[in-house]
């Protein structure tokens, strides 16, 4: 893997062939993006492996650049991405091979395209995309310590899963908005699968009971049906 440039989000460029886009680099280089190059062959053996991420020789992404790979390859490596690693995947193909991914979001970018399109496809699921695992969230009465972990409410203090903190984290810091169930479950958990949805439901129920004096009737933590989850202050 090779460093392409410096800036503070890191992302990795998946290629697979001799080498990487290198008008792609340089695209990501010039607008200070750090740029890590990886060798699909290489990322699917860690993750055919099964090691836990944190050993990998590689800086933890902000984000993925899936860069046209091939489908018998790229199938298997996307889906494993997906349930493996936090960070978002943009997946980058040709129009022809488009049809066999099955999106149509802005999960996937059509080549040809221009700089500004990649660019702002980026900037979008960066911004979109909590990566923020550390500091202080601070809302109404509740004071989250991200880092340690701990809740706290007056002279009470809770210690939360890293799960649930990551949960409430994401919650918190979108005050007032409603997050939809599927963002939360791609985010906390790295899946869309509906049958992630009751593990979901689960956590908010234990974070309830931590958050509300009635758990029954919320007011803190708000169920917005068919939609999802929305954190608000009375």
């Amino acid at each position: 893997m090779q460093p392409s440039g410096g800036g503070t989000k890191v992302l990795w460029v998946v290629f697979e062939g001799t080498g990487p886009d290198a008008h792609l680099l340089r695209v990501l280089q010039r607008h200070e993006f750090r740029a890590e190059t990886l060798a699909v062959e290489d990322l699917l053996a860690a993750l055919r492996a099964r090691r836990s991420a944190d050993s990998w020789p590689w800086a933890p992404p902000d984000l993925i650049l899936l860069d046209r790979p091939s489908p018998s390859y790229g199938m298997e490596l996307y889906q494993r991405l997906r349930r493996r690693m936090k960070a978002p995947v943009l997946l980058i193909v040709e129009r022809e091979t488009a049809p066999l991914w099955g999106r149509q979001d802005d999960g996937i970018l059509i080549a040809p395209f221009s700089s500004r399109r990649l660019l702002h496809r980026v900037r979008a699921m960066l911004m979109e995309h909590p990566m923020e695992d550390e500091g202080i969230i601070e809302v109404g009465p509740f004071r989250l310590n991200t880092v340690r972990r701990v809740l706290q409410r007056g002279d009470a203090i809770y210690c939360l899963t890293p799960k649930q903190c990551r949960l409430l984290a994401i919650l918190m810091r979108r005050v007032g908005h409603v997050v939809p169930r599927r963002d939360l479950m791609r985010w906390v958990w790295g899946t869309e699968s509906p049958s992630s949805s009751r593990t979901l439901d689960v956590h908010i129920r234990w974070l309830r009971r931590i958050l509300e004096e009635d758990p029954a009737h919320p007011r803190y933590l708000e169920t917005v049906r068919q939609v999802g989850y929305r954190f608000r202050v009375p």
